[in-house]
């Protein structure tokens, strides 16, 4: 493991081939109806295979390049899901899937969620609502410099289009190609389950005590306003630049990006994931609502239905999984690509 967080590289490059990988496992799992392709946003729609595409190929870059940091500078070989021999399910999973430990890859028990910031965003936003339900252990903003228009470089590679294209044309769709033969990407900083909770404490502790000690904790690791509680009525704003203000957000949980670049040591969070203990709280699988009927926070196969603990559950389920793709194919990391994968 390299020493010192401050002379970490943060600048990572992902390989065209690893985008193209990305793109035959989304387009696999929109094939086969692995995932929901209605869209709620959309109007209630079903979503196509380039909306889907577009809305999920940059996390899933910013998931690849956290993976190439990992390795290139904490020493740590990790795998994502597009990395795994095989497809598998769940709504509520970890982002960064297996550690490798001696000849083996063994599955994450400190989940990390992998977010895609943009280069204009000021902060790393996580909703309060999946605080609630779906709690990760650490949380990691990763900038993705894949060009907005990447999907152009695609059809330019179609034999019958590139015929046709001018010479203008041709110029512009080149002027992105080094973007796509290697995609800038930067690892902005991380926030723990520590900083969150600390967060969510000096907002709304009923003890004094506990509500004091989150506040001289935020303080001292993000600067004053260096984090925040966003209620919904609050819009965005810049700790160093108080000129600056944006747009209301919803309740989410903040962290000025430019303070957690600053606080983040990743030799601590390279020491997490190497422990690979959870330290997330307890997330109840079956609540009650308000008229006094049980309902399941997610919904997991009946075999699972004994656990309380809705982490547990998934925990379990993912593990399942992973031994089923081991067992079935002799190994969780895959060597085919996706673009193989019967359908």
């Amino acid at each position: 493991m390299k020493k010192g967080h401050s002379s970490n590289n943060t600048k990572i490059f992902v390989e065209k081939e690893k985008y193209l990988e990305i793109i035959g496992f989304t387009s696999y799992a929109y094939f086969t109806g692995q995932i929901t392709k209605y869209s709620g946003m959309a109007g209630g729609r079903m979503r196509t295979l380039g909306e889907y595409l577009e809305n999920f190929i940059y996390g899933r870059i910013a998931e690849e390049a956290f993976k190439l940091f990992l390795e290139n500078e904490l020493g740590l070989q990790t795998l994502t899901e597009v990395d795994v021999a095989d497809f598998y399910q769940g709504t509520y999973l970890p982002d960064i899937v297996a550690l490798e430990k001696g000849s083996n890859f063994i599955p994450l028990n400190f989940w990390i969620d992998v977010k895609e910031v943009r280069r204009d965003q000021k902060w790393l936003l996580v909703s309060a609502s999946s605080v609630r339900d779906r709690s990760y252990d650490a949380y990691v903003a990763v900038w993705v410099g894949l060009p907005e228009e990447h999907v152009i470089w695609l059809i330019k590679n179609v034999p019958e289009v590139k015929k046709k294209m001018s010479k203008d044309w041709l110029k512009r769709v080149n002027k992105i190609t080094n973007n796509i033969n290697k995609i800038p990407c930067e690892i902005r900083g991380f926030a723990s389950w520590n900083d969150i909770s600390a967060v969510v404490d000096a907002r709304h502790s009923k003890s004094k005590k506990v509500k004091t000690d989150a506040e001289e904790f935020i303080i001292k690791k993000f600067g004053a306003n260096g984090s925040f509680y966003f209620d919904g009525n609050t819009p965005l704003y810049d700790p160093d630049d108080p000129s600056w203000k944006g747009a209301k957000v919803g309740e989410n949980i903040g962290f000025a990006l430019r303070r957690l670049e600053q606080s983040s040591n990743w030799d601590e969070l390279a020491s997490l994931i190497t422990k690979n203990k959870r330290i997330i709280p307890k997330v109840n699988l079956k609540r009650r609502k308000k008229n006094g009927a049980i309902y399941k926070t997610y919904k997991l196969p009946t075999k699972y239905d004994n656990f309380t603990d809705c982490r547990n559950a998934y925990q379990t389920y993912f593990e399942d999984q992973l031994d089923a793709i081991r067992k079935n194919i002799g190994r969780i990391k895959r060597v085919a690509s996706w673009f193989t994968q019967p359908l």
